[in-house]
């Protein structure tokens, strides 16, 4: 029996790089070194307020911080702005 191998498209090749990408956990340090300092220094402001870094959403705008206290999201952009109501949609 001759297997042939199964050829991707572009989108699907890129939706699998994204699965495998979110099934690598990476550490806090490993997503702050990520951060602009711009973020760090937004994300530093949330953190004194009982906020974590979960993780940074890449967006057509630049990355995107995503921080985390308790049930409340907030976000920090490329440029350190804060949303504190931020319109995101988070996976379970």
């Amino acid at each position: 029996m001759d297997v042939q191998p199964m050829k991707l498209t572009k989108e699907e090749l890129q939706q699998l790089e994204d699965f495998e990408r979110r099934r690598i956990a990476l550490n806090q340090s490993e997503w702050w070194e990520r951060l602009s300092m711009d973020q760090k220094f937004g994300v530093y402001q949330l953190q004194k307020f009982g906020y974590d870094l979960a993780f940074i959403r890449n967006h057509p705008k630049g990355a995107i911080a995503v921080v985390r206290r308790g049930v409340e999201f907030a976000t920090v952009n490329s440029e350190g702005d804060v949303d504190l109501n931020p319109d995101i949609v988070i996976r379970d």
